[in-house]
């Protein structure tokens, strides 16, 4: 049995700039694995996501919040001030790691650039993500992710069979930035044990959208051929009796012939116009029709259990509470419960990272705006009146928690 040893990132301070989406994933894995990440945020807003979270009845109880930002401490500081100012850099006296997705120019006009930085603190860390790059001609554009979907190819390779694009839903660029930028902090913390320095690390939503693809691109720079694994393949979801069932073809040097015997049918592939997968996609509409029909006769259970059975690779399309439910999640134990002072319990999705000695893994809810504000500047040296005066002189904010009455 694994005995509890110190979290891998104890001990490594971590002060995050960034919002939204990119940065806050990548900070909330270095939290969940013991990083001290402190959380700035800007006067009465703070992080963007705090307040875009449709269903959200204010700054608290955002999902989208909630969902990228446990176990971190939040601090309100106005960076147009200098006092603030003053405050991050004795902060960066004992921080290890630097998160920012400012828009290039941005942090340098703050007094924040890595050139700004290097020689003050050279074993700082400086983690930059942007949606183009720190350098060329698209550089100070923003970023987003629907955005960056559609200007690196993505959403033209997800175009419907009228040609229509379409984006996709979950946003997969930014928290592929993420876990990028994250896999890079750990690589130069692993470098500055050796040498003692920090360096930069650099992440872009384009170069990450594009990495995504990399199978697609050199497919397409190699041959000028478009791999589309569910077009090219016998792949989509079929209406059963009770619901759907995705059938995967691939794997198989005749899924159909694989299909039409598990579902009991004659071997569609005898037929001149689904001979073979070539045609099998020219007469795609045809040969959906076909399978709707068939599939139907069956629960999706039992659609499965025959799929299955005859080595086809399958899968109930199941919604999100059915998913929730599902005994393998259960057991994985992927849903966590946090207690927060004024949402109350937020249920959230763990990280899928398990180390067997990381056995006490914090799990604490995200913060307040400005929670820990008092505490990160009582641990820097400033006293009871000299907060105060910094709150009233509105050079920084903080948060009581609320107690139970």
């Amino acid at each position: 049995m694994a005995t509890a040893r110190s979290l891998p990132l104890n001990g490594i301070r971590v002060l995050d700039f960034s919002q939204v989406q990119f940065g806050p994933m990548a900070t909330q894995i270095l939290a969940d694995f013991g990083a001290d990440v402190i959380k700035v945020e800007r006067p009465r807003l703070g992080d963007i996501s705090r307040s875009i979270d449709v269903k959200s009845d204010g700054l608290e109880d955002s999902a989208s919040f909630h969902a990228l930002n446990r176990n971190k401490r939040s601090i309100v500081l106005d960076m147009k001030r200098p006092e603030a100012m003053e405050i991050v850099y004795a902060l960066l006296e004992q921080t290890d790691v630097l998160v920012a997705n400012y828009r290039a120019g941005v942090a340098e006009r703050l007094g924040l650039g890595y050139e700004d930085l290097r020689e003050r603190y050279p074993r700082l860390i400086y983690a930059s993500g942007t949606g183009f790059g720190e350098t060329g001609p698209m550089k100070h554009l923003g970023g987003q992710d629907m955005a960056l979907q559609s200007i690196s190819g993505a959403t033209w390779h997800n175009r419907d069979s009228n040609g229509r694009p379409a984006i996709y839903p979950i946003p997969f660029v930014d928290f592929g930035a993420g876990m990028a930028i994250t896999q890079g902090i750990l690589l130069a913390l692993f470098e500055r044990a050796v040498s003692g320095q920090g360096q930069r690390v650099d992440v872009s939503l384009l170069d990450t959208a594009m990495f995504e693809q990399m199978q697609e691109y050199t497919a397409w720079m190699m041959r000028r051929f478009e791999i589309h694994w569910e077009r090219d393949n016998l792949v989509g979801a079929f209406k059963t009796s009770d619901g759907w069932v995705t059938i995967v073809g691939l794997f198989r040097p005749d899924p159909l012939r694989a299909v039409c015997e598990a579902l009991g049918i004659d071997d569609l592939t005898l037929r001149e116009e689904f001979r073979t997968p070539e045609l099998q996609q020219q007469n795609r509409s045809e040969l959906w029709a076909i399978l709707d029909e068939e599939l139907s006769r069956f629960t999706t259970d039992e659609a499965v259990d025959r799929l299955a059975a005859a080595g086809v690779i399958c899968g109930p399309v199941l919604d999100y509470d059915q998913v929730l439910e599902n005994p393998q999640v259960v057991h994985n134990d992927v849903v966590r419960t946090l207690h927060h002072p004024v949402t109350g319990d937020v249920c959230a999705i763990d990280n899928p990272i398990r180390l067997s000695a990381a056995t006490e893994r914090p799990y604490v809810a995200a913060p307040l705006l400005g929670q820990h504000t008092d505490s990160v500047l009582a641990d820097l040296g400033y006293t009871g009146e000299q907060i105060e005066a910094l709150v009233k002189s509105g050079v920084v904010e903080n948060a009581a928690v609320p107690t139970a009455s």
